[in-house]
């Protein structure tokens, strides 16, 4: 079907559709509205929720930045092309951010509801310990299964599948940095939000800046990496010494190893064909999911009384 006029215009009017589409479907609660006028509520709200919206700015400024100015960094057909392939290859990880999103639209609300609980706390432990688990769990059937994985996008963008490693890991470390997240907006100090994001914003824009119009796009995926991994990090210890929890370092630390020691030797592999380099990946993935297993039934065992 050729369309007349601008195509971005067709974009732009089917997402209209839909939202309005989804509007009509609230049309019963709009009715229930009833105007009221508490500036009391509405101080407490603004206070709550204005470093929220800095911090979704600086979110979306992290997913974005690097394709906005990339062409500023890289100008011409080679900037395009480049950012390109950049862009599609994203798509690959892709499926790392919508797991992400996934998990944080099923975990938030389930948070908030039970913030009084007594035991809470080890709840918010167990989550990241098993969050972390399905996300290495993620990145490894990705990356073991490349060899079909990256029939998502073009043959012409193959080039720019190496960053997607490295984009998985660093929307690990988004996902890791969310549930660090929930300290300071069950105490009310959601500025701490604001100020973690614009650490790793600033970091994302300088190795942008500095690396990109001599590395090129390969610089984007490790700005991304480093800008999360750096708001991770700040958050965790800050929120160590405001509200700690007693995260299990210790099996984080070895499905970490375990993780690493598997998709490095998977790396490592001699190029014996697809078939034959996909059926030891998934050996490999079998060694993690056993000792996936291995970890749940123990704690399963722990929680029964019976270790």
């Amino acid at each position: 079907i050729t369309l007349p006029g601008n195509k971005a215009f067709y974009v732009f009017f089917i997402n209209l559709v839909c939202t309005a589409s989804l509007t009509f479907f609230l049309i019963p609660e709009l009715r229930l509205y009833r105007p009221t006028r508490d500036k009391v509520m509405l101080k407490s709200m603004l206070r709550y929720s204005w470093p929220l919206l800095i911090l979704g700015i600086a979110g979306i400024l992290n997913l974005n930045a690097d394709k906005i100015i990339y062409t500023w960094l890289v100008p011409g057909e080679e900037g395009t092309e480049q950012l390109g392939i950049y862009g599609a290859a994203v798509k690959v990880a892709a499926i790392m951010a919508m797991l992400m999103q996934a998990f944080r639209y099923a975990y938030e609300p389930f948070v908030f509801n039970n913030s009084k609980d007594k035991n809470s706390k080890d709840f918010y432990a167990k989550a990241m310990k098993y969050f972390i688990i399905v996300a290495m769990l993620a990145f490894l059937v990705v990356m073991f299964y490349m060899d079909i994985m990256k029939h998502i996008i073009n043959r012409d963008y193959w080039d720019g599948l190496k960053v997607v490693p490295i984009v998985m890991a660093a929307e690990i470390f988004m996902g890791i940095y969310f549930n660090l997240s929930f300290w300071y907006k069950l105490n009310d100090e959601t500025y701490w939000g604001a100020i973690f994001s614009f650490i790793g914003c600033a970091v994302l824009f300088a190795i942008n800046i500095i690396f990109v119009p001599k590395f090129g796009y390969i610089a984007c995926a490790w700005a991304s990496f480093a800008g999360y991994l750096s708001a991770m990090i700040i958050s965790y210890f800050v929120g160590q010494k405001r509200n700690a929890i007693n995260y299990d370092m210790k099996t984080i630390f070895k499905f970490t190893v375990l993780f690493l020691a598997l998709y490095g030797t998977s790396l490592i592999l001699p190029d014996w064909g697809s078939i034959t380099k996909m059926l030891c990946n998934t050996v490999l993935l079998f060694i993690f999911l056993l000792f996936a297993y291995r970890i749940i039934k123990q704690d399963r065992r722990i929680k029964s009384g019976k270790l």
